[in-house]
């Protein structure tokens, strides 16, 4: 059942691969600049890589479907699994090729130097990986990819096939060929011979897309950009390193190429290997480990994890997440030798550790709970020995895989600046916002507090109203009149206040105003004559 669903996550595979060269294909046709073409040539080309890739991996499947079907009768028994190393991930950083431009190349012509598309594609099994597209010219002198690729699935045994292509990114070889020569033609020549061959053209474009969309097989007709393959090398488990390393390429092509670069020959990356067996727990459990005191044998229970060639030895699993010193730690490696003791009679299920120190023989004695569980831990120190074996130098020290953050996207992706600031990159983990957007932000996220006396409304309290009792001074009195207070005294720096002083003194301040005198209109009005008689 395991060859059926491999079979079927192939398949599914390469339907999507399909599906999505259908669709750069149709971008392709349309596509007019010449970013846009580049890209696309290049999608098609990791595309149909994958394809093959994916049905090499599902002939090799079906071969062995059919040797084991043809090879096993129907009741046979199934002969016993041989052992097999432990997968690992690898990862490749940091690829630098240097290039060797003549000195009369690199220091002069530098505005009107050719420029090249160039990317890498990195090949292992079914697995096809590729890096961003850069372009160079005659200025720069190490071609640069800051991208990590990652291998989840690689055997001790891996091969990776680095290719390298290059296309040169002139305007006369960056066109879309079949339209463009249609066009001219059509407006060149007479208007019913450009319209005939104009449809002729149109048809064969049409008919190199289709024909291009359907094979499985890479495609041999390209259009507008074309890539050529530069330079490749291989890479395997000797590559390995923690630091960078200089690996040798094979170079393609001459200087009357159109595609070639003076390539130094040489190119510096970062290749790590991580086995599952130094990264991950190769096995876990309780063991009780004997102890001399004082004379006399006594045993404690730990929970020891076997992995990266140490026995780690904790008192409880708890321990482990709460990056706790283990209690022992006892080397697994090469030079180990581990002994099992079986006594069924007595029920003991023991087996020793013994680790040569400053030349000296140090055992560690270990008791399982039971049969079974002493055949998985003895199993699990085979495998570990044969894991450690076939990964070699990986295995004396855990490689870190650094993952780095995405930067940002080369500058002819982007949109032209329109001036020095656009251009500009902050590297603040604090994006900068203006003060009407951080008070719009603040409004929305603060609620406004309610006012204190808010609470007695909100019907969890309980009010309470007391009836004020009046003293009996502040009785009122059978006449229904209070009592008078005293006004106080003034002060002694002003005069008493009189009400007579107070009037005199403001008719003296104040002018009497002199009486009105009647205007015309008010002595003819028959009305003031009567009020006059009055």
């Amino acid at each position: 059942f395991s060859f059926f669903f491999k079979d079927c996550s192939i398949q599914e595979k390469i339907d999507l691969e399909i599906r999505m060269r259908q669709g750069i294909w149709k971008l392709l046709s349309l596509s007019t600049q010449k970013d846009q073409i580049l890209h696309a040539v290049k999608n098609l080309m990791v595309c149909n890589a994958r394809i093959m890739a994916y049905t090499s991996e599902l002939q090799k499947l079906e071969e062995q479907i059919a040797n084991q079907s043809g090879r096993w009768p129907k009741y046979a028994e199934i002969p016993s699994k041989e052992r097999t190393a432990c997968k690992g991930k690898l990862a490749i950083s940091d690829i630098r090729i240097p290039l060797m431009w003549k000195d009369s190349d690199h220091f002069s012509n530098k505005e009107q130097s050719q420029r090249y598309a160039i990317f890498c594609l990195f090949k292992m099994g079914a697995e096809v990986f590729d890096t961003d597209m850069v372009i160079v010219d005659k200025t720069i002198t190490d071609i640069c990819f800051e991208n990590v690729t990652i291998f989840n699935e690689a055997r001790p045994d891996f091969q990776i096939k680095v290719e390298v292509y290059s296309c040169c990114t002139e305007e006369s070889s960056i066109t879309n060929t079949p339209r463009k020569l249609a066009k001219k033609l059509k407006t060149s020549i007479s208007k019913a011979t450009g319209k005939k061959m104009h449809s002729v053209l149109q048809e064969d474009h049409e008919t190199c897309l289709s024909f291009g969309s359907a094979i499985s097989l890479p495609f041999k007709v390209v259009i507008g950009a074309k890539y050529n393959l530069l330079a490749h090398a291989t890479l395997t488990l000797e590559n390995a390193e923690d630091n960078f390393k200089t690996h040798n390429l094979s170079i393609n092509g001459n200087e009357e190429s159109s595609f070639w670069l003076p390539l130094f020959g040489n190119m510096c990356c970062r290749l790590v290997a991580q086995p599952a067996c130094m990264a991950e727990d190769a096995f876990a459990g309780f063991l009780n480990q004997q102890q001399m005191l004082e004379g006399l044998i006594s045993w404690r229970r730990l929970y020891c994890v076997l992995r990266g060639g140490k026995l780690y030895c904790f008192y409880t699993p708890e321990e482990i997440e709460a990056k706790v010193e283990p209690a022992l730690v006892v080397p697994i490696n090469k030079e180990t030798r581990i002994r099992a003791m079986e006594n069924t009679k007595k029920r003991v299920y023991n087996f020793s550790v013994t680790n040569p120190v400053s030349g000296q023989a140090v055992a560690h004695i270990f008791a399982a709970d039971n049969k079974e569980d002493l055949q998985k831990w003895m199993e699990a120190f085979w495998q570990h020995f044969f894991d450690l074996s076939q990964w070699k130098h990986c295995c004396e020290k855990l490689m870190k895989i650094e993952i780095m953050s995405p930067r940002k996207p080369p500058l002819f992706l982007t949109k032209e600046a329109t001036s020095v600031y656009h251009d500009m990159s902050i590297d603040s983990p604090i994006k900068l916002e203006s003060l009407t957007d951080i008070i719009q932000k603040k409004s929305q996220h603060e609620e406004p507090s309610p006012p204190p006396w808010a609470a007695l409304f909100d019907g969890n309290h309980q009010v309470v109203i007391q009836k004020e009792i009046l003293s009996p001074a502040s009785k009122q009195l059978p006449d229904g009149k209070r009592k008078k207070r005293r006004a106080p005294l003034p002060p002694p720096d002003k005069a008493p206040f009189s009400l007579k002083t107070q009037s005199n003194t403001d008719l003296l301040a104040k002018p009497v105003p002199t009486p009105r005198q009647k205007s015309i209109k008010d002595i003819l009005d028959p009305r003031s004559w009567l009020q006059a008689q009055v």
